[in-house]
């Protein structure tokens, strides 16, 4: 049902959370992400599955692909506050209880996520890599040997978005303000991230953690520890003393 719902779907959409990440089935996840051609958006401890700067990440494009897709895709991510739990204006619906007419295919080794929040159409449950692996074989035995990529309509829309904001944030990127304004100590901190992949990233809460994940691109998995489910602020220089022992 899930590889149906993703064939038919005109404007499809590839969700990655943290769950992806600490499932640790970075190869398949890729394989499904390039074999689809289906533009993907990671949450903020899923940065870095895929390099931030791999060309189907919609992140520079989040406001308008959230409400503007048809079929979305969410591999191990809670439809909680940081997706608007599925429904309301982030996902084009009139008020903020409204569903926004997306069908959803939900993998997820918790049953309860399912259906948490919105109807979920095509629920996958178990192990992440083995459900990801499951997908990859029915879509390679498509009829017709090949998978249909997404429309040029849809992702060249989302390339367009893309580039002119990666283009604003450039340019606001290269000012170099007395004081230093998150924008310009961030920039520092993307240049380090970008020389040292491996380097452990922890992003506390409120505006830094904003301003870091439009920011900062992150290349390899499992580098980026943020504050977590409930936001909490204050964890960070706990979290840092942890990630450098």
């Amino acid at each position: 049902r899930a590889v149906d719902l993703l064939r038919s779907a005109k404007r499809p959409l590839i969700v990655l959370g943290k769950g992806a990440a600490y499932a640790q089935a970075d190869a398949d996840i890729r394989a499904l992400v390039e074999r689809t051609g289906i533009p993907y958006l990671p949450m903020a401890m899923a940065k870095g599955l895929l390099p931030d700067t791999h060309e189907q990440s919609a992140s520079a494009a989040r406001s308008y692909v959230l409400p503007e897709a048809d079929v979305v895709m969410i591999i191990g991510a809670r439809l909680n506050w940081l997706l608007g739990h599925g429904k309301g204006k982030t996902w084009g619906g009139k008020g903020h209880k409204d569903w926004g007419g997306q069908r959803y295919i939900q993998v997820d080794i918790s049953p309860q996520e399912a259906d948490s929040n919105v109807r979920i159409e095509a629920p996958l449950v178990g192990d992440i890599g083995s459900c990801v692996q499951a997908l990859l074989q029915g879509i390679d035995s498509t009829p017709g040997g090949s998978w249909p990529k997404p429309p040029a309509e849809w992702t060249g829309a989302i390339a367009e978005r893309k580039n002119n904001n990666i283009a604003k944030m450039a340019e606001t990127l290269a000012k170099n303000p007395q004081p230093m304004t998150f924008h310009s100590a961030l920039n520092v901190v993307r240049d380090i991230v970008k020389a040292n992949p491996e380097a452990l990233l922890v992003n506390e809460g409120a505006n830094a953690l904003d301003f870091t994940r439009s920011i900062v691109d992150m290349y390899k998995p499992r580098k980026r520890l943020d504050v977590g489910t409930w936001g909490i602020m204050g964890i960070g220089m706990g979290f840092a003393v942890a990630a450098a022992v």
